[in-house]
């Protein structure tokens, strides 16, 4: 069967299959293997012994960057014991565990003398860096190739792997330190740990660029610390080798592939050329009609990770999409065409496959191929990305830019700082012309726009309305501000832009789950709360967060005590803040400061007040102590333990930025929830009309 032509409505099968939803259910896991006390002692005398050597190298003042090259292993054996009853999920684990100790330990040695080797290694190896998100250590591949002499700048591929159902630090370390390279004809991988629909390896002896493959805190599709995750492993690699920023290319298969088309489109002018395969790109068509009574608020925040809603953005950079003709994911690859086309571009088939003259963009399919790469539609991607990228990145004349969140809000020399209407559409249009000494732009649902300053005598026509550049003094800014006042756009005078009101920008947009993207601290209440009831729940989702945070994005949460909270840590931290404006004293310094009144007796949000005594107020602000950092209320992740395990197509908000939740006690005498208002903000972070 053609899977070019099969309609919509019978593709829902083939969705929930395509990279492991139904699959995955279908098929029962091995049972974990269950480690021997002996084997688990042995596990802890190698890692206690590396633990002092760490420690010891902390007194020297040790490189951090280097020291997190040898924390990563004693990271990794640390969190496998953690969660020993299901992480061990063979019995080879144990080997791999100890052999990432040992490889810990001889780094440990060789930092000690200050004699480190692998920085200088090539092939195939591990190393790490520190999380801004939360102070932990992660993991990254590398793929150095022999010829790298750190003399002058080489191009890198980015690769994003597949859902790995057995993937923990140690099974990636496993699979990516010291293990030999493949040819450089062979696919790019889809998984760490090897997951069954793996390809082969990304780098290659004789290759010219660097691989760097990513850890991505597991398997969450690379959303939230996971997207973090991927910009931090990459700077860290920037900081180590020398990297053509002109020449960074984005590769995933499967969920990196979902990956691949989430980051090249919300990024379009990151890198030379971006290779999807197979991944899935809408969350209600992907999850097969399992989502059928999503909130107004959930249903509006589904914008901010599905890739099809930024297919414009393609635009802007060279794309290989491509699926197998027999894989079902083929849907999702489908579908992307169909949206590009929605937005006017023009393709024609050319055998199974897709060209077009409008863009930038092939889309392959491999003939009678399930969940993998075909090796002639391997070749062709490869083919084309090379030839693409020897040109190099080039900032385009005419930009063509849409989002529907201030989070994704940047394309080469244009910044979108703000929407008039958060979670609608808004677009971007700009275009030099006349040898670059006229810039014209169209815009929709735009509130403010930064562009570049442009040399003396360029004009500007923004929506219809004329600007020429003001004079470039050397103390200038290099960009300008333009603002929408009434319905009009203005460059504000003066040397310095005006302040600005509080409004929904990049950064400071919402909803709840943003803030655990960026540095955060949880700070618990010492006080005596108002209410029992209310308390017993504020230090539940607390205990909750940390747990799943833990096991699902791999770090250990910064943690404080209300009467600990230094003014660097509001200046340096999204705060978490748990309890109630009794128990907890920064909740107390700012509730009157907040779009909603909380008080002993009540909480009161958008004229609807509810009893303080068994109801429990979430919500996400900017910080009024601290407005470029978020204030969080009663809330870790949105989504939990139940979505992890799913698929990470559910990792979307549940409760938008704010919720009253009442409380009762259960018969067991647990604590049952019930979400009776949430909503968005809006855009001016004032409380809209969607509350439900």
């Amino acid at each position: 069967m053609n899977k070019r032509n099969i309609p919509i409505a019978l593709l829902a099968f083939y969705i929930c299959a395509s990279t492991g939803t139904a699959a995955a259910a279908s098929r029962k896991p091995a049972p974990p293997y269950q480690p021997t006390d002996a084997e688990k002692q042995q596990i802890r005398a190698k890692a206690d012994e590396l633990a002092v050597a760490l420690k010891q190298l902390a007194a020297k003042k040790t490189d951090a960057a280097l020291l997190a090259d040898v924390e990563v292993y004693h990271k990794a054996a640390d969190w496998i014991l953690r969660y020993a009853d299901e992480e061990f999920y063979a019995k080879r684990y144990v080997g791999d565990t100890l052999a990432a100790l040992d490889r810990g330990l001889a780094r440990a040695k060789e930092l000690s003398a200050n004699k480190p080797a692998w920085p200088a290694q090539k092939g195939r190896l591990v190393r790490a860096y520190r999380s801004r998100v939360d102070g932990s250590v992660q993991p990254y591949g590398l793929i150095i190739p022999d010829g790298y002499d750190g003399r002058k700048p080489v191009r890198l591929d980015l690769v994003l792997h597949g859902r790995g159902g057995t993937l923990n630090e140690v099974s990636f370390i496993a699979s990516h330190d010291a293990k030999p390279v493949a040819p450089a004809s062979l696919p790019a991988s889809s998984g760490a740990a090897r997951s069954k629909d793996a390809g082969k390896d990304a780098g290659a002896t004789g290759a010219d660029y660097i691989t760097l493959e990513v850890f991505g805190r597991v398997n969450n599709a690379y959303r939230w610390a996971g997207e973090t995750d991927v910009f931090e492993a990459l700077a860290s690699v920037q900081q180590r080798y020398k990297i053509d920023a002109k020449r960074i290319v984005l590769r995933g298969f499967s969920m990196g592939g979902a990956g691949a088309w989430h980051l090249g489109l919300h990024y379009p002018d990151k890198w030379a050329a971006v290779e999807a395969g197979a991944g899935f790109t809408d969350t209600k068509k992907y999850t097969a009609g399992r989502l059928t009574d999503l909130k107004p608020w959930q249903e509006t925040t589904l914008h901010i990770y599905d890739a099809e809603d930024y297919a414009l953005n393609a635009f802007n950079v060279p794309w290989v999409a491509y699926a197998g003709e027999d894989d079902p994911a083929i849907r999702c690859t489908i579908a992307m065409r169909e949206a590009l086309e929605r937005e006017g571009f023009k393709f024609k088939p050319d055998g199974l496959n897709w060209l077009t003259s409008d863009l930038r963009t092939i889309f392959l399919i491999g003939p009678k191929t399930p969940h993998r790469w075909h090796p002639a539609s391997k070749a062709a991607s490869d083919k084309f990305i090379n030839e693409v990228v020897a040109k190099g990145k080039q900032a385009p004349k005419n930009i063509r830019f849409v989002t529907y969140s201030a989070r994704y809000n940047q394309c080469f020399w244009l910044t979108v700082e703000a929407l008039e209407k958060h979670y609608q559409r808004a677009e971007v249009d700009a275009r030099s012309e006349n040898g670059q000494h006229q810039i014209v732009v169209r815009t929709k649902n735009i509130a403010r726009l930064m562009l570049p300053r442009f040399p003396e005598g360029q004009t500007i026509t923004l929506d219809g309305v004329r600007f020429a550049w003001p004079s470039q003094p050397s103390s200038a800014a290099a960009a300008l501000r333009f603002v929408k006042q009434d319905g009009v756009w203005k460059l504000p005078a003066g040397k310095k832009n005006v302040p600005l009101p509080i409004q929904k920008c990049s950064g400071f947009q919402g909803p709840i789950d943003d803030a655990f993207m960026e540095p955060f601290l949880c700070v618990r209440p010492t006080g005596a709360p108002n209410h029992a009831l209310a308390n017993d729940s504020a230090k539940g989702r607390l205990e909750l967060f940390t747990k799943e945070f833990s096991k699902w994005m791999r770090g250990d949460v910064r943690l404080k005590d209300d009467a600990a909270v230094t003014n660097d840590d509001v200046a340096n931290h999204n705060l978490i803040l748990f309890g109630d404006p009794a128990s907890n004293r920064l909740i107390a310094q700012i509730t009157l400061k907040l779009p909603i009144r909380w008080t002993k007796d009540t909480i009161t949000v958008g004229g609807k007040t509810f009893s303080a005594t068994d109801h429990v107020l979430v919500m996400i602000y900017p910080n009024p102590l601290n407005p470029r950092r978020y204030v969080v209320l009663n809330s870790g992740h949105t989504f939990g333990e139940k979505e992890f395990r799913g698929t990470n197509a559910l990792l979307f908000p549940r409760l938008g930025d704010y919720a009253v939740i009442k409380l009762a006690k259960t018969p067991a005498g647990g604590l049952s929830e019930e979400v009776v208002l949430a909503g968005l903000f809006d855009d001016k972070w004032q409380l809209a009309n969607n509350a439900r």
